[in-house]
């Protein structure tokens, strides 16, 4: 395993490991490849709040520009972790609105971290925010999403798989 790959798995001082409901997903979009040359992603509870944290490597098969990231590879991965912040809090949701700002060009191979977490809820309406930075704090995209929550009968098993990880 190379650095990069050790420096995903390893949970930073004050992060809990943490699977989302849908890993259990076999072919989940963002996340259902490990490591990828796409995206590879693990995911954190922060302790101190209980935001969601995820580091991230994008490889050469999330590229757009040449030797830089998709902007689609970049919105994926916030609506990921922002849907996952959601779920964390207990709301079974899926995204309605989703809103990116591209603050800077990613480059490939790039070590990043998001934060995520829940701004609001409104009844069924679940605001988000998330940012995607690098190691040294440089903010390359960030989000705001609206998330609606559903019956968990929606979601079938990953409302049973949520309610084992998160205690709902």
């Amino acid at each position: 395993m190379n650095e990069d790959f050790e420096w995903l798995e390893a949970p930073e001082r004050g992060w809990t490991p943490v699977q989302l409901p849908h890993m259990v997903l076999e072919d989940s979009f963002v996340s259902g490849e490990t490591p990828s040359r796409r995206l590879s992603v693990r995911y954190f509870r922060h302790d101190a709040d209980g935001t969601l944290r995820a580091k991230v490597l994008l490889g050469r098969g999330a590229q757009g520009p040449p030797g830089h990231a998709h902007g689609g590879s970049m919105a994926a991965l916030l609506d990921e972790a922002m849907g996952g912040a959601a779920w964390m809090q207990g709301h079974m949701v899926v995204a309605a609105e989703l809103a990116i700002r591209f603050r800077k060009m990613l480059p490939l191979g790039t070590r990043c971290v998001i934060e995520a977490g829940v701004a609001d809820v409104d009844g069924r309406k679940v605001r988000t925010r998330g940012v995607l930075r690098d190691e040294v704090g440089t903010v390359y995209s960030e989000g705001d999403a609206l998330f609606i929550v559903l019956e968990s009968s929606a979601f079938g098993a990953l409302a049973s798989e949520a309610s084992q990880i998160f205690g709902g």
